[in-house]
C-alpha cells in the first residue's frame, strides 16, 4: 500500500480547511478576505442598520444573504482551482473551453516504485526458494532430535508414575478402610 510522506508546516497549515469545511481548502489571501470580510460586513449590517437607521428586519436579513451569498461564490472553492461563483458560470452558460485536469500524482513514478519493489519481493522469494540445501537438512536433523528427546522425556514421565503407583499408601490405605466397614 502506497504511503504519503508529508513534512507538515505553517504554509500547509494555512491551505487545509479551515474548520473541516472543505470549500474554505486551498483559498488564496484574497478569498479569504472576500469571505471574511463578506461574513463580517453582512453581520454588522445586520446589527446596526436597525439599531441606527430603523431598517426593517427583512431588508437586514436580504442584505446579510446577499453578501453571504457574495462571499461563498467568490471566497469559497468548489474545487482546488475552481471558485463557486466559477463553477456555477460553467454549469448554466456552458463555456465553449473545455477545462482539463491532471493528475497531482506522478503516474509514472508510482508504476516505476511498483515495478521496483515487484522486483525485490521476486527476488526475495527465489532466495528463500534458493536456500544451502546443506544448512536445511541440518536444520531438519536438529528438528527431528529435539521432537525425539521430548517425547522420550514425556514418555519417561508417564512410565515412572505408572511404576511408582503401587507404591501409592494412600490409595492403599483407603482399600483397607474400605475392605474393614465392609
Amino acid at each position: 500500500m502506497a504511503q504519503m510522506n508529508r513534512n507538515v508546516n505553517l504554509e500547509e497549515i494555512d491551505s487545509d480547511a479551515l474548520f473541516g469545511i472543505d470549500a474554505l481548502k486551498n483559498q488564496t489571501i484574497f478569498q479569504k478576505i472576500v469571505f471574511f470580510g463578506s461574513v463580517i460586513a453582512g453581520v454588522l449590517l445586520n446589527v446596526l442598520l436597525p439599531l441606527y437607521c430603523d431598517t426593517p428586519r427583512i431588508v437586514c436579513i436580504l442584505m446579510f444573504l446577499g453578501l453571504l451569498l457574495i462571499g461563498v461564490a467568490f471566497g469559497c472553492n468548489y474545487t482546488e482551482d475552481m471558485t463557486y461563483g466559477k463553477y456555477l458560470y460553467c454549469f448554466f452558460f456552458k463555456p465553449s473551453i473545455t477545462l482539463f485536469y491532471e493528475s497531482t500524482e506522478d503516474v509514472e513514478k508510482i508504476k516505476e516504485k511498483a515495478i521496483v519493489l515487484k522486483r525485490e519481493e521476486d527476488m526475495k522469494l527465489r532466495r528463500q526458494q534458493q536456500a544451502d540445501p546443506v544448512a536445511q537438512r541440518k536444520l531438519l536433523i536438529k528438528l527431528v532430535l529435539f521432537v525425539v528427546v521430548i517425547a522420550i522425556a514425556i514418555g519417561s514421565v508417564f512410565i515412572y508414575k505408572g511404576i511408582n503407583e503401587d507404591k501409592n499408601l494412600h490409595h492403599e490405605v483407603e482399600r483397607v478402610m474400605e475392605e474393614e466397614d465392609g
